[in-house]
């Protein structure tokens, strides 16, 4: 009887040997802890000045300047008045490595006057689901052919049973924004502001 394998996947993945898919347990509520927090270190005084001295040396001057104008939109700010308003993940990227959940997020942040500023961002989570990286032959030793024809990799959401997985976000930018009434649907619906209209 042939030794059974084990796969290191990273916290949060598991094999389904039954369907041949990775399933990736991931809570919304997690998303937002994330989002918040890396929001919270972006505006930091100290995230800011580093930034601003790094963009200063690799953008051309007229990129920098737009940039600079729209970072002293909302300047001076205090992170922990930052409260997010609404998430929405926009486009899901998997394949056999790892997957990039796309993420719109809207938020308010006040100044140090006591001002409100309703900016959104753009932030891209990710997550390499193996452990090792040798463990990736070991999966297609173990399924073969499909390995590359019909392995999938599937996301489960709020699972109240799911373990922590382990998401890196990466570098992301600032817009405007703003909200907009639908009669109709008796809702409002968020909307990034484009750096060339100045409405906001």
């Amino acid at each position: 009887m042939a030794a059974k394998k084990n796969y290191l996947l990273n916290h949060g993945c598991f094999l389904n040997s039954t369907n041949k898919k990775i399933v990736v347990n991931l809570a919304t509520g997690d998303i937002l802890n994330l989002i918040t927090q890396e929001l919270k270190t972006r505006y930091s005084p100290e995230t800011q000045k580093i930034v601003l001295e790094e963009s200063s040396k690799l953008l051309p001057d007229l990129v920098f300047q737009e940039m600079l104008q729209r970072q002293q939109q909302v300047v001076n700010v205090n992170p922990d008045s930052l409260v997010v308003v609404k998430c929405a993940i926009q486009e899901t990227e998997l394949d056999e490595f790892g997957f990039n959940l796309n993420v719109e997020v809207y938020f308010v942040i006040a100044d140090v006057k006591g001002q409100n500023h309703f900016r959104a961002n753009r932030i891209v989570l990710w997550s390499d689901i193996w452990g090792d990286e040798e463990q990736l032959f070991d999966l297609e030793d173990e399924l073969s052919e499909q390995f590359w024809t019909d392995y999938q990799i599937q996301l489960l959401f709020d699972d109240k049973n799911q373990q922590k997985i382990e998401l890196e976000i990466s570098q992301t930018d600032d817009y405007g924004a703003r909200l907009e009434f639908y009669p109709s649907a008796q809702r409002f619906l968020p909307s990034i502001v484009p750096f060339t209209d100045n409405n906001f």
